[in-house]
């Protein structure tokens, strides 16, 4: 990035091949195909995942009408011996012994327990045997005990066996509350719900406390555990769907349903791959058609881009020969646009041929002074007729133009300074340099003496190097003898006037030098100007003792950008008058600069401000840092803007520091190196 100047200077484009422009051009027109199947692919794998969903549900919901339909079993067998005669006498012995009947030759167990803990009698020991006390029953099981609804326990432990106990409520012979109960291994749950288990689920039933009653896969292992946190918190309300971890660790889709009599959850849970496994199978098959489709475009790009290259480099031979000035020949091809450019290149060809004609009449007419050459030294030169008149050479014998001449000895001034051959514009121009409207006198062999405006450029062959040089030049010696007349009557004015003026009219010629147009210049003139008129606000409160750094700063940079996006830090420091206006006008073009091509041209850049104080020996120093941040990449090129040589120059007349530019990758940064004295303060600043 060059400040002051585009900072795509000598940048240039990413050249690519027409087949590889084919190539992306078949990819882009396949690219809209791929991406409809995919959302097709998306449908289908969304439709897939709601049709498990509610498979999961249902599978769930049947899984609690089985396993609920024998709770109702169960509680039909307790039901129909709590009517029996022996129940109601109160005859406990008998109804141990019909109890016994009901459960012989099974692994049942029927017991009758009060309220409390104790049981009364069970079938698991002979009558009137001690047995052992029994849980407390919950508060839900006791609200029951009035509802005449059967009560089903949940999972517990008896030697070392998981139970369920399904129980119902009955009167004692002096109307005590009694629960009269049957209790069955949780294999038996397992073993009803198993043929109504679809194959590759796995069905999970857990109690109202969270523990595992029954399960189609290791229930073994699983039946009297508590199931894992994480699943059962997912298992809110009378029924849903969620995906979640097992045991094993393998992600689970699960369907669940709540039974509002027993309290008890059901679950159906399939492992998600297989949800996922139709998807997967269309992402294969898409792919598979994807790299066939680019194998084919690939093999169609090499034929047709072959044809493409070879009528390019027809054409690329025909331009190399319109730029070296040889004939131009037809071209026959079966592409019509580049049929079109061939004739083109042959209608150039005699269109500069013509032109050559028609600036050769203008450069004979325009009352400006122009030298060509292409010797490295500069010494031979081809003169228009204006030039020819400028150093008073005779016209009327000239020969004609395009005829190369030695240079004629004359004296070169600028500044008072004599300037030797080899600075000349149009030898600098011969190295490379370029020359922007900078004056020069001239004394001619005759004694007379010439001022002249002059601009120069090196000419550039097709590879970039220097194969010559041209010079335009103004005579000036009329204005400049009248601009040396006003000097006089300016020399008049005040001493701190005539140096504002100065300062003005550095920048005005600068802007104007470096302008492309009127308003461009209009508009650059006024905002510096501005800034310099800030300077002076600054200096005419403090009575031009001097101002503060920081006030300098936020002045030059507060019409340029948010405060946000300025980080502004550093000691108070006291700048002499020069040193204020210098900075401001500096601050100034770095952020006009940054605002163009730097950090302040998009929303995400900023630029850091920074200054530090230091002694070095007896007088003090500050360095002041400009630093962008977040900027666009940064480029920096040969030729300097009008900023960047203006912040160069800043300090350099004053003889009190220097300035350095560089382009890191993060951003412009430019620092500035400033002896501020032994003494610098509103105090004695003078």
């Amino acid at each position: 990035m060059v400040i002051g100047a585009p900072n795509n200077v000598g940048m240039k484009l990413p050249r690519l091949s027409a087949r590889l422009y084919l190539l992306g051009l078949i990819t882009a027109a396949v690219v809209p195909v791929w991406l409809f199947a995919a959302y097709l692919l998306a449908q289908y794998a969304l439709n897939e995942r709601s049709r498990f969903e509610s498979e999961a549900l249902q599978v769930a919901h049947q899984m609690s009408l089985v396993v609920e339909g024998e709770i109702t079993n169960l509680a039909t067998v307790v039901d129909g011996l709590s009517k029996s005669s022996a129940m109601s006498r109160g005859d406990l012995m008998t109804l141990h012994k019909e109890a016994a009947r009901l459960v012989l030759g099974t692994d049942r167990i029927i017991f009758l327990r009060d309220v409390g803990r104790n049981q009364l009698l069970s079938t698991q020991a002979p009558f009137g045997t001690a047995l052992p006390p029994v849980s407390a029953l919950s508060t839900s099981e006791i609200a029951k005990l009035r509802s005449n609804l059967p009560i089903v326990s949940g999972v517990y432990a008896v030697s070392g066996i998981y139970r369920i106990a399904v129980s119902i409520p009955v009167r004692g012979p002096n109307g005590e509350d009694w629960l009269l109960a049957i209790s069955v291994r949780t294999d038996h749950i397992r073993d009803i719900m198993m043929p109504a288990v679809p194959e590759g689920w796995t069905i999970g039933v857990g109690d109202r406390e969270g523990a595992y009653v029954a399960r189609s896969s290791l229930h073994e292992e699983m039946t009297g555990k508590p199931g894992l946190p994480e699943y059962l918190e997912k298992v809110a309300g009378r029924s849903g769907t969620f995906t979640s971890r097992n045991f094993q660790g393998m992600t689970l889709l699960a369907g669940y349903y709540r039974s509002g009599a027993s309290n008890w959850f059901y679950t159906a849970n399939v492992p998600l791959s297989i949800v996922q496994a139709p998807l997967w199978r269309s992402l294969s098959a898409i792919a598979a058609l994807a790299l066939v489709a680019m194998l084919i475009s690939s093999a169609l790009t090499y034929v047709v881009g072959k044809g493409f290259a070879k009528a390019a480099r027809d054409l690329a031979s025909r331009a190399n020969a319109l730029g070296q000035g040889r004939p131009v020949k037809a071209m026959s091809t079966a592409i019509s646009e580049f049929a079109v450019i061939a004739d083109a290149l042959v209608a150039a060809e005699r269109a500069l041929a013509e032109r050559e004609f028609e600036l050769e009449a203008v450069l004979e007419t325009a009352p400006a002074a122009v030298w060509f050459t292409y010797d490295p030294q500069a010494r031979r030169v081809i003169r228009n007729r204006f030039a020819a008149e400028l150093m008073g050479l005779p016209t009327d014998t000239r020969k004609s133009f395009g005829t190369t001449d030695l240079v004629i000895d004359t004296i070169a001034l600028q500044d008072g300074h004599t300037v030797s051959r080899e600075d000349r514009p149009l030898s600098k121009a011969m190295r490379g340099e370029q020359t922007d409207n900078q004056e020069f006198a001239y004394i001619l062999p005759n004694g007379v003496q010439r001022t002249l405006l002059s601009s120069a450029r090196p000419i550039r062959g097709t590879s970039g190097k220097v194969i010559g040089a041209v010079q335009v030049s103004l005579d000036i010696t009329a204005r400049k003898q009248g601009e040396e007349q006003r000097r006089l009557l300016v020399n008049e004015l005040n001493h701190r006037v005539k140096n504002t003026l100065a300062v003005v009219q550095s920048i005005a010629s600068q802007t104007l030098r470096n302008a492309t147009s009127l308003p461009e210049a209009g508009r650059s003139l006024t905002s510096r100007l501005v800034s310099l008129a800030k300077a002076h606000d600054i200096l005419t409160q403090e009575n031009w003792s001097g101002a503060d750094l920081k006030e300098v700063v936020t002045a030059a940079l507060s019409p340029h950008a948010n405060r946000e996006r300025l980080q502004i830090s550093g000691d108070a420091v006291w700048l002499s008058p020069a040193l204020a206006l210098s900075l401001s006008l500096g601050f100034h073009e770095l952020a006009t600069n940054a605002i163009k091509y730097g950090a302040l041209s998009c929303k995400e850049g900023t630029v850091s401000i920074s200054w530090a104080v230091s002694r070095r020996g007896e007088s003090k120093h500050v360095r002041i840092e400009w630093r962008e941040l977040d900027g666009p990449p940064v480029v920096a090129v040969e030729r300097k803007g009008f900023g960047t040589r203006m912040l160069e120059g800043l300090l350099g007349p004053q003889s009190v520091g220097n300035v350095t530019i560089t382009f890191e990758p993060t951003g412009l940064v430019c620092v500035f190196e400033i002896e501020l004295g032994e003494s610098a303060g509103p105090d004695n600043a003078s």
